[in-house]
């Protein structure tokens, strides 16, 4: 069992690398995009926007297909659908066909995320469930990080459309690996599926303020790189590729110590190491606000440190208490729940990101005017950040 455990791991952890990296990895490119199809960056922000609204709509969905036909058939069927959507821009040439393609990806993604949490979860139903999804969420974030470095680079040397072949390749690759390792992973679909009621959040008090606990957190950090890719580019006028390694800091603070925070998870109480790795991003994000506002750069290499060392001891050990803070025929539903909250977070935090840059200072400069919006919405995150803690706190008090 234990060594099908870690390969059930290991192709969960291949998947939940690809559904963010795709979210991210088109980021450097769309100038490119933008220049190709003669469109502006109001329509470019489609590209973005078109695979995480759609992904974060399909998620309970996706979630209820998996209690009726089996979580194993419908995380497959995202990977399959992935890989067939991410040739669409590579085969055609329309701008429109490219935001259809990324919607459609949208759908597979969320079949991944719905089903994901759920099948490593019962692969790991006793003690070292934390750790496993200290090792997931590790590469969740390092697709996210990873996504603009490996993109710009990919786009630069062999052109936008050579990012959807990746994907496309990648994707049949975790499929042939689902096909083999996870064909007896996971219970047989349920006769009578459980149904998602509001007495999951009335009477269970530890799931509904982790629920909020995530979605307040991918709130307040979502936006981090955007902020720091903007203003490290368009304010200190560093190159995209210098801006990537910068920003690299984070991801593999968070690689490295996700497992370990995770594996605590297991020992300690996951609101107390949440709760820390909160006030820790809290405190980056206030360091971030001050170090932007004076325009300054090296300072900002330990800002992220700080924050990546809190990501790392949030994320998993509240997936951790949402999991385990369920009966198992709960499973779908709660990884449904968890990714919704996950992107309706990123959702809300580039909407937030969008109206603070478009405040206007009349008498400062274009650049000083961006600095300072950039500086204000770092320090409005770490307001909604530090707010977080108050129910992740509300949990180990509810528990005692």
């Amino acid at each position: 069992m234990q060594m099908d455990s870690r390969r059930i791991l290991a192709v969960i952890m291949m998947a939940s690398f690809l559904t963010p990296f795709s979210g991210s990895a088109l980021i450097l490119s769309l100038p490119a995009i933008g220049q190709e199809y003669q469109v502006g960056a109001d329509k470019l922000s489609w590209v973005i926007e078109s695979y995480l609204t759609t992904s974060f709509l399909f998620l309970l969905p996706m979630g209820r297909a998996a209690d009726r036909w089996g979580k194993v058939r419908i995380f497959a069927l995202g990977n399959l659908l992935f890989l067939l959507f991410s040739l669409l821009p590579v085969v055609f040439d329309s701008f429109a066909l490219l935001l259809g393609a990324q919607m459609l990806q949208g759908v597979g993604a969320s079949m991944i995320f719905a089903t994901s949490t759920s099948i490593l979860a019962d692969a790991y139903p006793g003690k070292n469930r934390g750790k496993a999804m200290g090792w997931m969420v590790s590469v969740v974030y390092a697709g996210l990080s990873f996504g603009p470095v490996i993109g710009g680079f990919m786009n630069d040397g062999l052109g936008w459309r050579s990012l959807f072949c990746f994907m496309a390749a990648y994707a049949g690759l975790v499929l042939g690996a689902a096909l083999c390792v996870l064909k007896n992973a996971g219970p047989a679909p349920a006769r009578e599926m459980p149904k998602l009621s509001l007495r999951l959040f009335t009477q269970n008090r530890e799931f509904t303020l982790s629920c909020l606990t995530a979605m307040l957190n991918y709130s307040a950090t979502f936006a981090i790189s955007f902020l720091l890719s903007l203003y490290l580019q368009s304010i200190l006028g560093i190159s995209a590729q210098r801006t990537g390694f910068l920003l690299l800091a984070q991801p593999v603070l968070m690689m490295v110590l996700s497992p370990l925070a995770g594996s605590l998870s297991d020992r300690r109480p996951a609101a107390l190491l949440c709760s820390l790795g909160m006030a820790i991003i809290t405190a980056g994000l206030v360091a971030l606000a001050a170090l932007t506002y004076y325009q300054l750069l090296w300072p900002l290499i330990p800002s992220i440190v700080v924050i990546g060392i809190g990501f790392a001891f949030f994320a998993a050990p509240n997936n951790n208490a949402i999991m385990s803070a369920l009966p198992s025929q709960y499973y779908n539903m709660a990884s449904s729940l968890l990714s919704t909250m996950r992107l309706g977070g990123q959702v809300l935090s580039m909407a937030l990101v969008t109206l603070l840059l478009a405040i206007s200072w009349p008498p400062l400069s274009p650049a000083a005017s961006l600095s300072r919006n950039i500086s204000l919405a770092f320090l409005f995150f770490s307001v909604l950040c530090f707010l977080g803690v108050i129910p992740s706190l509300l949990r180990r008090k509810n528990k005692s």
